[in-house]
This record gives C-alpha cells, sequence and structure tokens, in this order.
C-alpha cells in the first residue's frame, strides 16, 4: 500500500505541476526589504545566542559541586 500511495502522491504533484504551468499566472511582486526588522531580528538572534552561551560556559562547573 505504501509503494501505491507514493505513486498516487507523485502523480498528483506532476498533474498540480501541469495544472499551474498552464495557468500562466503571473508571478508576485516582491516586496522591499524591511531593514530596520532585519537589523532588530540579527541584533536579537546573535544577542541571545551569545547570552546563552556565556550562561553556559559560566555555569559549567556548577554540576560538579554538590
Amino acid at each position: 500500500m505504501n509503494k501505491l500511495t507514493g505513486v498516487f502522491v507523485s502523480l498528483w504533484l506532476l498533474c498540480v505541476t501541469v495544472v499551474a504551468s498552464a495557468a500562466e499566472i503571473p508571478d508576485a511582486p516582491i516586496p522591499e526589504p524591511n531593514y530596520v526588522g532585519i537589523l532588530i531580528f540579527l541584533g536579537l538572534f546573535i544577542g541571545l545566542g551569545v547570552w546563552f552561551f556565556w550562561r553556559v560556559m559560566r555555569n559549567k562547573g556548577d554540576g560538579d559541586k554538590k
């Protein structure tokens, strides 16, 4: 049954591709990137990564003390 399901899914994807290419749907315009949002995301991502690394390195020996 798994082989049959794979065949049906492959055929379905082929049909969807053919129909989509025949419909000639125009491409959506790409919007202007939001540089402020990108900078905020990068700042948070890098900052939280550094903070997490610092916390792990600082608490590295706490599990051994008892």
